[in-house]
């Protein structure tokens, strides 16, 4: 099976390159079959590095130019270029220089691709539920500013996630939500048993509260866990499954 990638309508092409890839094409067998891009949950080290390289190939970028850190659930930041320990955290990434790829991880918590295609300034991010609503995707906007960035230029694209069908919270995870976005329509939509949070309305409004305009952000990817045959899904498979990654460059 051929790699294949959900792309954006919304990400700029000339000059740049993004992608979300799905899960075939790859050289992991068994639950991470096949394009399994994560190294943190069990599957060989070869594998992994032979995925990533297939999948660099295929998009077209240098397999030594991907930028990716290890991701915590937080809300840091960091620019390419700047000094990175070996065990950095960081659930976001910024750059404002061709070359570099730029990688965010994920298997049912939301990829976000970031491009300003004037100032040429990009950014990704990993947003679960916790960086979400402590403002990862915020955070990375503001970085790409202090790049040189414009929010009402910066286009955005939310990756392949978990959708409000299968995204079963607890009331304390409303509650949080509600007390940093207030009642925003369709947040929250009522369950058989628990009630079901919506990442990406919650990802449209904090962007658009920080200055991207609304037809700049697309967010209405495909939902993981519903289509077992593209994703890999964490909810679905637990540490068994695979995990994805978004990537971004400049050419």
């Amino acid at each position: 099976m051929a790699i294949r990638l959900y792309t954006s309508p919304v990400l700029p092409t000339e000059g740049f390159v993004h992608g979300f890839p799905e899960r075939g094409g790859g050289v992991s067998t068994g639950a991470r079959a096949s394009l399994n891009l994560g190294k943190r949950w069990g599957d060989s080290v070869d594998n992994v590095e032979e995925n990533r390289r297939l999948l660099a190939v295929h998009a077209g970028y240098e397999p030594s130019a991907l930028q990716a850190t290890r991701h915590v659930h937080g809300t840091a930041v960091w620019a390419v270029g700047e000094p990175l320990e070996a065990d950095a955290e960081f659930d976001g990434l910024v750059c404002d220089r061709p070359g570099p790829a730029l990688g965010a991880f994920a298997a049912d918590c939301v990829p976000i691709l970031f491009a300003d295609p004037v100032a040429r300034v990009i950014g990704a991010a990993h947003a679960g539920w916790r960086g979400t609503v402590n403002g990862v995707a915020t955070n990375v906007i503001t970085r790409m500013t202090e790049l040189g960035a414009n929010p009402e230029r910066i286009r955005v694209a939310l990756g392949p996630s978990i959708g409000p069908c299968c995204f079963e919270v607890g009331p304390e995870v409303v509650d949080q939500f509600r007390a940093v976005l207030g009642e925003v329509p369709g947040l929250v939509v009522q369950g058989a048993i628990k009630d079901h949070l919506d990442l990406r309305v919650a990802l449209r409004t904090m962007l658009e509260r920080a200055g991207v305009t609304s037809d700049a952000i697309d967010d209405r990817p495909p939902c993981t866990k519903c289509e077992p045959d593209r994703f890999f899904s964490y909810r679905r498979d637990g540490k068994d499954g695979g995990v994805h990654m978004a990537f971004i460059a400049m050419r």
